[in-house]
């Protein structure tokens, strides 16, 4: 009797989780009360397999989005999306690839590893207030090992980079190369810490609360003679160079 209960149960969650599994994705994304930062177009593809022409988040837009979710981590209660998007290639798209997990009845903490993220600089400034107006290039990538979050930091172990670095000077773009940082958790806070070698010959440490509120950068610089002069000028703005040519700076000064 007991047997026939259970084949009875067991064959009712492989119904139900076949008829996820084919379910056509716009009826269900069509239902979700989305943000109103967050728009959806052009889905095709299943629940489990689908794809969006564009997702626009915070008016940046993310092109070809195209997920896989395991079914198999369903029946222990978690989310384990298989996403990529964007064109890796081109220095205009957006592109992510990797995994994410999050729980199924709670979506308050994610996980994720060996997750690539690549953002143009341009469009991330153009979302964020700076108290001059910056007009950079070139592409930020985050790769993260590992990722826990939610609502704090709670692990995280990768690396960021400002690849081909440009900043526009009185004489057309100024090149910086690259910049590498690494990321982990400060307490409950995201520290980013910059070391040399660089153009600028910059070390940082930064603290960023999740809340973006409060952050705190202590670094010092000293730009490399290839650099145009008026980089060197601009330098003099952040304070005196000290015996060593090196130019500290603080956020929020003391």
């Amino acid at each position: 009797m007991k047997s026939k209960v259970s084949w009875s149960i067991g064959g009712i969650i492989a119904f139900l989780l076949f008829a996820i599994a084919y379910m056509p994705a716009v009826h269900v994304i069509g239902r979700i009360a989305l943000p109103s930062t967050v728009a959806v177009s052009g889905v095709s593809g299943t629940l489990f397999s689908g794809k969006a022409q564009m997702v626009v988040v915070n008016e940046l837009p993310i092109n070809n989005v195209k997920w896989e979710l395991s079914p198999l981590h369903m029946l222990i209660g978690n989310i384990k999306l298989d996403l990529k998007a964007g064109n890796i290639r081109d220095k205009n798209d957006i592109a992510f690839e990797g995994p994410i997990t999050t729980g199924l009845f709670s979506q308050e903490t994610i996980n994720t590893e060996n997750f690539t993220l690549y953002l143009p600089v341009d469009r991330v400034l153009a979302q964020v207030r700076l108290p001059l107006p910056v007009n950079a290039g070139g592409r930020f990538k985050v790769s993260l090992n590992d990722l826990t979050f939610g609502p704090t930091c709670q692990s995280l172990d990768g690396t960021g980079d400002w690849l081909n670095a440009t900043v526009a000077g009185t004489q057309g773009p100024i090149d910086f190369g690259t910049y590498s940082a690494k990321l982990r958790c400060e307490g409950d806070d995201i520290g980013i810490l910059v070391s040399e070698p660089n153009l600028l010959s910059l070390s940082m440490d930064a603290v960023i609360p999740t809340t973006m509120k409060n952050i705190r950068v202590s670094g010092k610089f000293k730009p490399d003679n290839s650099l145009p002069q008026e980089v060197h000028q601009a330098a003099r703005l952040f304070g005196t160079p000290d015996s060593s040519g090196y130019i500290g700076f603080q956020i929020p000064r003391t």
